[in-house]
């Protein structure tokens, strides 16, 4: 992926969101295209996700789950953030994926109001160590951005299948609440153009990356193998 991407629209806003907004986390860049068509596809759902992530190597290291990922060069045209459906309430019960990562992912209990309004609780944003009580100053990052997603094989997929990778509540490893700050300096690069300033998170990181391109059954470029495999020597 190229790393001169265009700022994301979050990039150029002067003010947090409501945290209780329907806050469009900022990895991605803007569309190439943005008149891009839904495309339907055979690509099906993930199969049973793995754990959620703890920190702890995967049997066989990192290397062992690298060597299960699908090597190809990148798609980069077609992308729109649109064609990827978020934030949305998958369960009925009101709170929308944002809030529902916000509510598992606070250290301290968070009281849960009206039309999802949320008060209370505390985050810390493993990307760069910074805590806070104010959500509305954190965004909810998509671990593999919804661009790179794109551009490693969710443009073969349908609608369906883009909404479910976007709103993934099924693996916690999926979408992470993290300073905005530190979401808009990774956008949507991979671990080849940006790595988590917080070093002693990086193994964590390389691994979780690439077990949810393995759920979802996204390829990786060479270049981002190669950094994976450098950054992730000693995980």
């Amino acid at each position: 992926m190229a790393a001169d991407e265009a700022p994301s629209d979050d990039a150029l806003a002067p003010e947090p969101e409501d945290p209780n907004s329907e806050d469009p986390d900022s990895e991605d860049p803007d569309s190439e295209d943005p008149d891009a068509e839904d495309s339907d596809s055979d690509t099906e759902a993930p199969a049973t996700a793995p754990a959620p992530p703890t920190g702890a190597s995967p049997a066989g290291g990192l290397e062992a789950l690298v060597s299960r990922l699908r090597v190809e060069p990148e798609v980069q045209s077609g992308y729109d953030r649109d064609l990827f459906r978020h934030w949305v309430d998958s369960d009925g019960d009101g709170c929308d994926a944002r809030r529902e990562v916000l509510i598992a992912e606070s250290t301290t209990p968070v009281s849960v109001g009206s039309g999802c309004s949320l008060s209370g609780g505390t985050w810390y944003s493993a990307f760069d160590g910074v805590t806070t009580t104010d959500a509305s100053s954190f965004d909810i990052d998509h671990f593999v951005p919804l661009k790179e997603a794109w551009d490693s094989g969710a443009h073969g997929w349908d609608s369906g299948t883009r909404q479910r990778f976007a709103n993934d509540l099924e693996y916690a490893g999926s979408l992470i609440a993290v300073s905005a700050s530190s979401n808009r300096s990774k956008s949507a690069s991979d671990p080849a153009e940006w790595l988590p300033p917080n070093r002693s998170y990086r193994c964590v990181y390389l691994v979780n990356w690439v077990e949810v391109k393995l759920r979802w059954n996204l390829s990786a470029d060479p270049g981002e193998i190669a950094a994976i495999r450098s950054a992730g020597s000693g995980c």
